[in-house]
């Protein structure tokens, strides 16, 4: 694995704070007010600092924001943060959002060098909520212009789904009518799923069921645990005969670093594993092998040591004899 002086691009998770409930994020389940066990927490300017002297920077080509748990734009200092960078010399830095929160003023802080903003618009008023829920289309549109008009670069990031597929070209338009610089299709994931109210009551279904039936009888949240129980059983059966792979490593193709919002650092985001509670496939074997990795606790470079044992794993005959599950389902050949 890399050694910290190779390092030329970081991804920061700065808050684990979040304003919106989509259903197949981890920090909810489908929905609900869900926590499994992570503080709600972010990284200060003077953390930031402490972890990344300018020096260190100097060799950091591309900072990217984004998260497992939470949203940029709720950490307090996220502005402080993102001057702090383009005053080091980092020339790129892209930030992910849903943009519901702040005020247009507060994004027209993000008019930088450098800077771009990529808010979640996933579909028009009547289709984006379905899935970004707890945020208001017009108040997301409304933020980004807010960093248009004062000259900032700002991206439309469109997940396709089966109830906004059809928006698609409409959108693409709209943004170029509105100055984004870009339209992005993610086109990718999270496209099927059942939706839950706050309380666990079923409320509206995201792409095809899982079963027939459930379209006449929506299911409950009892058989849907029991369902990810038996796919969970099904998936173990499976992984004693994974063949052994070839991995082509994000961390190691892109020179990339995944910073937790509570300082700990990783690989990539696939394999950040804040807080250890969470659900994380395959996190059997990766409890075994984090090790001392809080950059407020210790330098990058000790940070970084436990990283040659992700590497080591690969080599097993198997997941259950050891291979981490992320690398194989994440970045094999």
């Amino acid at each position: 694995m890399l050694k910290i002086h190779e390092i030329e691009q970081l991804q920061l998770e700065i808050s684990t704070k979040c304003n919106a409930r989509c259903p197949m994020c981890v920090r909810n389940y489908r929905g609900m007010e869900y926590n499994d066990g992570y503080p709600e927490t972010e990284l200060r300017l003077d953390d930031i600092k402490q972890m990344f002297s300018p020096e260190f920077l100097k060799q950091i080509k591309r900072i990217l924001f984004n998260g497992n748990l939470g949203d940029f734009g709720l950490a307090k200092d996220a502005v402080e943060i993102v001057r702090y960078f383009v005053e080091s010399g980092v020339r790129h830095i892209d930030i992910s959002t849903n943009g519901g929160m702040r005020t247009p003023a507060w994004w027209a802080q993000l008019a930088l060098p450098g800077v771009q903003v990529g808010f979640a618009l996933d579909g028009l008023a009547d289709t984006h909520s379905l899935y970004r829920q707890d945020t208001d289309w017009h108040k997301v549109i409304e933020n980004a212009q807010g960093l248009i008009k004062a000259g900032g670069r700002a991206i439309w990031r469109f997940i396709p789904f089966d109830h906004n597929r059809h928006q698609e070209e409409e959108c693409r338009k709209l943004s170029t009518d509105l100055g984004f610089v870009q339209f992005q299709n993610i086109g990718r994931g999270r496209d099927r799923g059942y939706v839950f109210t706050r309380t666990g009551e079923y409320s509206h279904l995201i792409g095809a069921p899982y079963r027939p039936e459930d379209l006449t009888t929506p299911p409950t949240m009892k058989v849907l645990l029991q369902d990810h129980l038996t796919w969970t059983a099904t998936r173990k059966r499976h992984e004693k005969d994974t063949p052994v792979i070839n991995v082509d490593c994000h961390h190691k193709r892109v020179k990339e670093l995944y910073i937790a919002a509570n300082g700990e650092v990783y690989p990539c985001c696939w394999l950040g594993f804040y807080p250890r509670t969470m659900f994380h496939r395959g996190n059997e074997v990766l409890k075994t092998l984090v090790h001392e990795n809080n950059a407020l606790e210790y330098s990058l470079e000790h940070c970084v040591e436990w990283f040659n044992k992700i590497e080591e794993s690969w080599a097993k005959e198997s997941i259950p004899a050891g291979r981490l599950y992320a690398c194989v389902e994440t970045c094999s050949k």
